[in-house]
């Protein structure tokens, strides 16, 4: 039989243990929530900085699709005045001289000038134009993706939060690795 005053520490004893044990609990719990928490606002940042890569490389991509698109209108143009100089020069009722003008107008306009706006000129800036565009339309769509598996791996970190699962924790840092990887290959060079 157990005596009331060995109850009563024995009791204690045991409170005191579980109170140990409960406080050696809430220290893991909060070290675990401090670390992931800190990874979520390092993702975070990590996202933020490669959205502005991925908007940037679509601005890009639009802004060099217009600009080939601006450039072979202006080479279409160039090339109907081209004709109708051609085709009115064809006329019986012009003079030699009349004449003569427009076929070297029509000619001025196909060749090379120092702007850079004869027609022959215009064909390749334009094809170059259109080229940077799809590249960087292309690096965009990288940076997208390197986007969307940072955006995961934050909702991820969320579920182990919750979960309170390291697991989770490395599958969310191995995705935003794999997030980064491809950033910084796209950003490289590597990927467009």
């Amino acid at each position: 039989m157990v005596e009331p005053g060995d109850a009563k520490e024995l009791i204690e004893e045991a409170i005191e243990e579980a109170e140990k044990v409960d406080h050696a609990e809430r220290l893991i719990e909060k070290r675990f929530r401090n670390q992931v928490s800190i990874l979520v606002g390092l993702f975070a940042v990590l996202l933020a900085i490669i959205h502005v890569a991925a908007a940037g490389n679509a601005r890009e991509g639009v802004l060099k699709t217009i600009e080939a698109s601006d450039t072979y209108n202006y080479m279409q143009a160039k090339i109907i005045r081209e004709a109708i100089l051609k085709t009115a020069a064809r006329q019986p009722s012009l003079s030699p001289d009349v004449r003569a003008s427009m076929l070297t107008d029509a000619q001025k306009l196909r060749n090379p000038d120092k702007a850079g706006h004869g027609i022959l000129q215009l064909q390749p800036k334009a094809d170059q134009l259109r080229d940077e565009g799809e590249q960087a339309s292309r690096k965009g769509e990288w940076y997208e993706f390197a986007e969307t598996a940072m955006q995961v791996a934050i909702v991820l970190l969320s579920i182990a939060l919750v979960a309170r699962s390291w697991a989770i924790v490395a599958g969310a840092a191995s995705l935003a690795g794999a997030g980064l990887l491809i950033a910084l290959a796209t950003a490289g060079g590597l990927l467009a």
